[in-house]
């Protein structure tokens, strides 16, 4: 039927076996991967890229809250020493410190460090959580 009414393309069209039905699957199949690898590979290299940008200005970051919260903790002493668990860097004791010290000057009310220890991991990072949430949540 359709050889009448498209006779000169299918004289040019090859013949449908399997061989040929097969090379032209694997080669799509090929050629979609590789495009895919391609993709992958220009993300990573922009990541790294911008990436550490990113990572240096945060280093200056933390940088210049460690100086501050030194700076304030070394103000504020308290007479009786916190209770910190090992492990805890004197460094997170004291951007710790920082902030309790700027919350205690935005409520006017004294505050004090009692002690500090980790926190307990969670099972599934944040951002893992919150798609599970988001993706849970009913209409």
């Amino acid at each position: 039927m359709y050889d009448v009414i498209f006779p000169s393309v299918l004289a040019d069209a090859p013949e449908m076996t399997t061989t040929y039905v097969t090379a032209v699957v694997v080669t799509g199949l090929v050629v979609v991967f590789l495009s895919l690898l391609l993709l992958i590979g220009f993300f990573k290299l922009l990541g790294l890229i911008f990436g550490r940008e990113k990572k240096q200005k945060e280093a200056i970051k933390t940088e210049e809250v460690k100086v501050e919260a030194v700076a304030v903790v070394e103000e504020q002493v308290a007479s009786e020493p916190a209770v910190i668990d090992d492990g805890v860097e004197e460094e997170v004791v004291a951007v710790i410190m920082a902030a309790i010290s700027a919350m205690s000057e935005q409520t006017g009310k004294k505050l004090r460090l009692v002690g500090i220890k980790p926190a307990a991991r969670a099972s599934r990072p944040a951002w893992a959580q919150a798609g599970l949430v988001d993706n849970t949540r009913p209409f």
